[in-house]
């Protein structure tokens, strides 16, 4: 009254700051919702429906306008008439309870509230009298715009932010047009009025505005989930498997779609094919491959050798920070390998720009995923001797400019190229690292990525290779600048003369380290580097050591076999790489195609092993006693109910303790879960044994794989908010007096009380199951004895 008054009115003087209080969501007081259905009377705008997210503030609301009258005489006797019939239908009890007393006085002066807070029959009531134009301004909480076809001339919004169970929100534009969309009747009014309440002193910002009304409507997503009661009911049947039901859910219609469309099921069959041929054909070649027999175990070493290599480099990369210690710094000679590409299996290659990390999300992550930040580094590559010029077998496009990417030349008899090599390309790190002027050999190893986020390798300090002031020239501040119309000495892409001449002697020294890397790897001498001294950053890491212990047991592995010294190991490698490359392909395919590739089904392989871990099915699939009990249960968790009924926790209690203890798992709204001293023994004990086997459940769910917290499940699964009104109720207590109990509003507790009959039938249908006739019968007492009065009247559109 006048103490909320005034606070309202303060309030409105001086805006609280933050997100929930800002100056734009100001909630009105009286005056301010006086004016408004003034406005909206005088401009000839009702019937009106109001949306607010909340219950507690629709009657609030309601309750500032007590003092306003917006029918006529004739519609406040229509409306007494209609009243007076629809309570008729409840006992004199339930016709005083306050909330029936406050709906009918203020539905007569043409003012109603509808929210999931009020009876059944107070909500069918309102709905009928709100589509006879008897209620002029009608308070409703969003679910009002769901499912009921209720238009009105206008619609207003106390506000555009809504709790959604997690946190405030701005309204998203599909829920602001479903709501809106009730303003305009068809065939009665030409323009719908939609009115966004303002009781600050401020509109709310454009931009919100903006994406509330013009913003692109939330994407459908599915909420297909499986269950316990689903999974054992189709292992149950034949005409349908579990793989079959997830196919068909709206989550992976998409893929489905898509697996049709890109003929997926023929491109598997033409793969397999190929790859029959394939193998068929290298195993008829295979008295041509004389010293290279076992060339398909030295593929899947260098396979496993490359891999090691990019999981390594990426952690040093990422751990440390720098270029480990030098590891792949400009002048380090590798042994590569591309064969797809490029042509090449285990050839010399020199470093002449190192790889670059860019700044990213994954920068600071030590797994492989964090590759996709690394720029490739640039590469001098001794190409093989077989290689031949314009080869169909190599893809890679050549350059003509000296110095640049793909450009191929010769020097000491011998082809070699510039070529981009990736982490994942790197076969060995030698030992030798060559000091050379990398800018002569490629004019760009000293550029960046052109994201500017991006570091060298080569050290942590920016401004590490940057010249002392006093020693940079700064004499001629036009210098390197060249005369308009003059051409600059940029012969074959050299930016000067020096980098010209120096060119054949500079390539003719790196040309004689990578043959003598090539002459030493033949003679299994070439010294590699310890990958465990790179860098401090990762020596303690005990992953990282091990990856390095396999990386040594791999390239030992490797020069063992004879493929390693085979002098046509490249004709051999490319073979194999072919055929092992599709079978990855097929692979793949018939990954997706099968049931492992649905996006459900690990989830739907941990709940099977739960259910065998638990005995509800056996190791065949077959569902057991405990299965063909829980499948009897939709209502609440099925496993819950399982568990009491085969412990026999429910053995030994009355009736309506029975029923007051299972309505923990059909309630739903938050409450206080402590259980009430006034309780009998019997009642509380089962409420704790509920508790625990709750916890057991969750604890199980968690060691199978699934993403479940014990505690979580727990509070989620039982509510003993209205264990003791449902007590009383059992034992005939009238729902006035129950209502007292607690603060949960009577339409709440109505609801779920019907869902505790329907709960109480799949009981006693479990109780058959079993062969429990004690149980059947206790449960068959359980559901009169709640099936009474207001809770199971009959509704206003049937009868």
């Amino acid at each position: 009254s006048k103490g909320k008054e005034k606070k309202g009115k303060a309030d409105n003087r001086r805006p609280a700051s933050g997100a929930r209080d800002s100056i734009w969501n100001q909630q009105g007081n009286k005056q301010n919702w006086t004016s408004l259905v003034k406005f909206l009377e005088r401009e000839e705008l009702m019937p009106t429906v109001v949306f607010s997210f909340s219950k507690k503030k629709c009657e609030e609301i309601a309750n500032m306008l007590r003092t306003m009258e917006l029918n006529s005489a004739a519609e406040k006797g229509a409306v007494y008439s209609f009243t007076q019939q629809a309570i008729s239908r409840l006992s004199p009890v339930d016709a005083a309870l306050p909330q029936v007393l406050t709906v009918c006085e203020m539905v007569k002066r043409g003012i109603g509230v509808h929210h999931g807070g009020l009876l059944p029959i107070l909500k069918e009531m309102v709905e009928i009298l709100f589509s006879r134009n008897l209620i002029k301004v009608l308070f409703a909480t969003e679910t009002f715009a769901m499912g009921v076809n209720m238009p009105a001339r206008a619609v207003v919004f106390n506000s555009i932010r809504k709790h959604d169970g997690t946190q405030f929100r701005i309204l998203q534009p599909g829920e602001y047009t479903q709501m809106a969309g009730r303003a305009g009747r068809r065939g009665l009014d030409k323009v719908g009025t939609v009115i966004i309440c303002c009781f600050g002193e401020e509109a709310p910002p454009q931009p919100i505005l903006k994406n509330m009304l013009q913003g692109t409507s939330t994407k459908l997503q599915s909420q297909f989930r499986l269950t316990y009661n689903m999974i054992l009911n189709l292992l149950r049947v034949e005409d349908m498997s579990v793989e079959d039901m997830i196919k068909r859910s709206f989550s992976e219609f998409a893929t489905q779609r898509a697996l049709t469309a890109n003929d997926y099921p023929k491109l598997l069959a033409k793969g397999t094919k190929t790859l029959a041929k394939l193998d068929e054909q290298f195993e008829v070649e295979s008295p041509n491959r004389i010293g290279a027999d076992d060339v398909q175990d030295y593929f899947a070493t260098s396979v496993d050798i490359l891999t090691m290599h990019r999981k390594i480099h990426s952690h040093i990369l990422s751990a440390a920070g720098g270029g480990g210690g030098g590891a792949l710094g400009t002048g380090r000679v590798l042994l590569v390998s591309n064969i797809r590409q490029y042509g090449y299996v285990k050839t010399p290659a020199l470093i002449l720009r190192p790889p670059m990390l860019t700044t990213s999300k994954q920068e600071n992550s030590t797994s492989i995923g964090a590759l996709s930040a690394v720029a490739p580094a640039v590469c001098f590559v001794l190409l093989p001797a077989s290689y031949v010029p314009n080869s169909p077998s190599h893809t890679s496009e050549v350059s003509e400019t000296v110095g640049s990417l793909q450009y191929v030349g010769m020097a000491k008899s011998r082809y070699y190229a510039i070529h981009e090599i990736n982490l994942d390309q790197i076969l060995f790190v030698a030992q030798k690292k060559e000091k050379l002027d990398s800018t002569i050999l490629f004019k760009d190893a000293k550029s960046t990525p052109t994201d500017k986020n991006s570091r060298m390798l080569g050290g942590k300090d920016p401004f590490a290779k940057m010249k002392p002031m006093a020693k940079r020239v700064v004499d001629d501040p036009f210098a390197g600048f060249t005369a308009r119309n003059k051409k600059r000495d940029d012969d074959n892409g050299f930016s000067n003369k020096s980098s010209k001449s120096l060119y054949p002697m500079t390539t003719d020294k790196v040309m004689n380290v990578l043959l003598q890397a090539e002459v030493e790897e033949r003679n299994l001498s070439l010294p590699l580097m310890e990958m465990r001294d790179c860098t401090r950053g990762v020596e303690g890491d005990v992953d990282f050591r091990s990856d390095c212990d396999h990386l040594d047991n791999l390239i030992h592995q490797l020069r063992a076999y004879d493929s390693h010294m085979h002098p046509q190991i490249e004709k051999h490698y490319a073979v194999v790489e072919r055929k092992e490359t599709l079978r990855a392909r097929v692979n793949k395919l018939r990954h997706i195609l099968s049931n492992e590739g649905l996006e459900l089904f690990p989830d739907f392989l941990q709940r099977k092993s739960l259910l065998r871990a638990l005995g509800y099915i056996d190791e065949n699939d077959v569902v057991c006693l405990k299965g063909r009990v829980a499948c009897e249960v939709n209502t609440c968790e099925e496993l819950i109910v399982t568990e009491l009924i085969l412990q026999g926790v429910l053995n030994e209690m009355e009736p309506a303790e029975i029923v007051a203890a299972l309505s923990a798992l059909v309630f739903q709204e938050k409450n206080d879960n402590e259980l009430d001293s006034e309780l009998p023994e019997s009642l509380a004990s089962c409420c704790n044994a509920m508790k625990n086997i709750a916890l057991d459940i969750g604890k199980l769910q968690q060691k199978h794989g699934l993403k479940i917290d014990p505690i979580d499940y727990c509070d989620g699964s039982l509510k003993f908010g209205l264990v003791h009104p449902v007590y009383d109720w059992a034992l005939g207590i009238p729902f006035r007096n129950i209502c007292e109990l607690t603060l949960v509003q009577e339409g709440s507790i109505v609801r779920c009380i019907t869902r505790l009959d329907e709960l109480c039938r799949e009981v006693r249908n479990c109780a058959r199951v079993v062969g429990n006739p004690t149980l059947y019968r206790k449960m068959e007492e359980a559901s009169v004895a709640i099936k009474r009065d207001i809770v199971f009247a009959s509704s206003l559109y049937v009868t």
